[in-house]
């Protein structure tokens, strides 16, 4: 099994971008910790200098992990040869017969899912909530 150059720059591509992506989300991550540690900004600019800067940290960051996870549901090469990819769901069976084992991508699933959470719980938190919602949508999904 040999993939062919298509196959080979696709996979090189999505590699590339998502860990370009992570990176950025995690360089936005510790902006924040700047801002709070060395108090740059006025007490009114807090917000634009964390919340914002979060969101889009935690935005760059979910699309890192969904490449990764978008690179392991298409690791068969006919088909991407075939331009049939797989976007958001592939069965485990397919994943497996390739020689990719069960933990890979349960563990990618999962990692995908929690940024999903994640990053919902950055939405949220742009609004005034309940003290019940703000538990549900806030704080659980950040433990």
């Amino acid at each position: 099994w040999y993939p062919t150059v298509q196959t080979y720059s696709f996979r090189r591509t999505i590699a590339f971008w998502g860990a370009v992506t992570t990176c950025e989300g995690c360089l936005l991550f510790l902006w924040i910790d700047l801002i709070t540690t060395y108090a740059i900004g006025t007490p009114e600019m807090l917000y634009e200098l964390t919340k914002v800067p979060n969101f889009v940290g935690g935005l760059f960051f979910m699309a890192g992990i969904y490449l990764s996870w978008f690179e392991l549901i298409n690791m068969d090469s006919e088909k991407l040869n075939a331009n049939k990819l797989h976007y958001f769901w592939v069965s485990i069976e397919s994943v497996t017969d390739l020689g990719i084992e069960k933990a890979s991508y349960v563990g990618s699933l999962t990692y995908l899912i929690g940024a999903v959470f994640f990053t919902l719980s950055q939405v949220s938190d742009f609004w005034e909530l309940t003290p019940g919602v703000h538990s549900v949508l806030i704080d659980w999904p950040l433990i």
